[in-house]
C-alpha cells in the first residue's frame, strides 16, 4: 500500500532543543554506524532481520542522499545511538525527510521533535523550501508530531482523502 505524503511549505516553525546531554552526530562511514543505524530502524521501521543491504537500498541508493552530510543520529549521554533521521534534497529542489526513527527506550523525551526541527533548520538553511516526508498510516505520534510542526496531509486522490480522514480522526 502507498504511503500517507505530508509537505511542509517553507513556514516558520520552532527549533526544539534536544535533552540535556544528548547531542547530534553525523553519519562518518563507520561500519559501526551502519550497524546503528540498523538497530535503531529495526524498533519501528524495518523487519527485524534487515541487514547493510537495507542500508544500502534505503540511505546509499537513493538518489540525492549524502549520507556525511544528510543522515545524522542524537546520542544519548551514555554515547549510544537514540534517535536517526535522514533529510536531504531531491532533483529539482524538494526537501524530503526520509527514515526517521527513534528507539523505543529514548522515545516521549522531544528527541523525534528536536531531530525533525533540526533537518527542517538544515533544508531550509540549504535554500529548501518545500519538503515532503512519507509516513503509514498507524504511526500516529510521529504524524500528530508532524501536523504540530506545520506538515500538512497531501490527498491526491479519494483513497488518500479517505485514509488520512481516518487517521485524522484517530488523531482527534
Amino acid at each position: 500500500m502507498e504511503q500517507l505524503s505530508m509537505i511542509f511549505r517553507g513556514k516558520s516553525f520552532d527549533l526544539c532543543e534536544l535533552p540535556e546531554g544528548y547531542s547530534f552526530d553525523y553519519f562518518s562511514g563507520a561500519l559501526g554506524q551502519i550497524d546503528e543505524w540498523l538497530a535503531i530502524c529495526r524498533e519501528g521501521l524495518i523487519e527485524p532481520g534487515a541487514g547493510p543491504e537495507l542500508f544500502k537500498a534505503a540511505i546509499l541508493d537513493v538518489r540525492g542522499i549524502d549520507p556525511v552530510k544528510d543522515l545524522v543520529f542524537v546520542r544519548a549521554p551514555s554515547g549510544e545511538a537514540a534517535a536517526t533521521i535522514t533529510f536531504y534534497t531531491e532533483p529539482g529542489g524538494k526537501g524530503m525527510l526520509h527514515m526517521v526513527c527513534c528507539r523505543e527506550k529514548y522515545r516521549g523525551l522531544g528527541i523525534g521533535n528536536a531531530i525533525v526541527s533540526y533537518a527542517l533548520a538544515q533544508l531550509t538553511g540549504r535554500g529548501t523550501m518545500q519538503i515532503g516526508l512519507t509516513t503509514d498510516d498507524f504511526r500516529l505520534p510521529a504524524i500528530r508530531a508532524y501536523l504540530r510542526m506545520g506538515f500538512e496531509p497531501v490527498v491526491n486522490s479519494e483513497e488518500m482523502q479517505e485514509r488520512w480522514k481516518n487517521v485524522l480522526d484517530k488523531l482527534r
